[in-house]
Parts: C-alpha cells; structure tokens; sequence
C-alpha cells in the first residue's frame, strides 16, 4: 500500500497543504500536495508505444512489420519503419492521460 493511500483516509488539517514525496521501486519520486487532486499513475504499456517529442506531440510506430513482410515491397516495410504522430486530437488528449503528461 503506497503512502499516499494510507495517508488518504486521515482527515488531517495541518497536512491539508504539506508536500508529500511518494518513492516507488525505480527510485522515481513523485511530489503531491495532500488535498489537491490525486496522481494518476502512468499506463505502462502506453509508455512503451509512445514517447512526447521535443515540440510536444506525440510519437508513434506503425504496425505491420513484424511479420509476413515477405510478400510486402521494400518500400513499403521501410514506410512501416518510420515513426509517425497522432493526427487526432481527441486520441492526442487520451495518451496524453495515459502517459500522465
């Protein structure tokens, strides 16, 4: 159980406003102010898929190259190659949510 979630339950007025430093096992530390909106931890699988680029969009890979790429044209597995980025901004906001940025 995190310290966060245990220091949840407790209705403490003097704290309502103190930092908080939550460690996890990677020996990343998150900073929260107990009372404000809670941390949404960063979806993992996500976070492999996709990588924020320098200007803020989005960075992705395409699918399909991993195999029966016998039958593709070279060109076609070297477009499958390149990264891309998300063009929709509704599916932008969603990852967005999801990497936690």
């Amino acid at each position: 159980m995190s310290l966060l979630t245990k220091l949840r339950g407790y209705a403490l007025p003097f704290a309502a406003k103190m930092p908080v430093t939550i460690t996890s096992g990677t020996n990343k530390t998150q900073s929260c102010f107990m009372g404000t909106k809670a941390l949404i931890k960063t979806n993992k699988s996500a976070a492999k898929r996709f990588r924020v680029r320098g200007s803020g969009s989005i960075k992705r890979y395409r699918g399909g190259r991993q195999h029966n790429t016998g039958f593709k044209s070279r060109t076609k597995n070297n477009q499958l190659g390149e990264s891309t980025g998300i063009k929709e901004a509704k599916i932008e906001k969603r990852i967005r949510r999801l990497l936690g940025k």
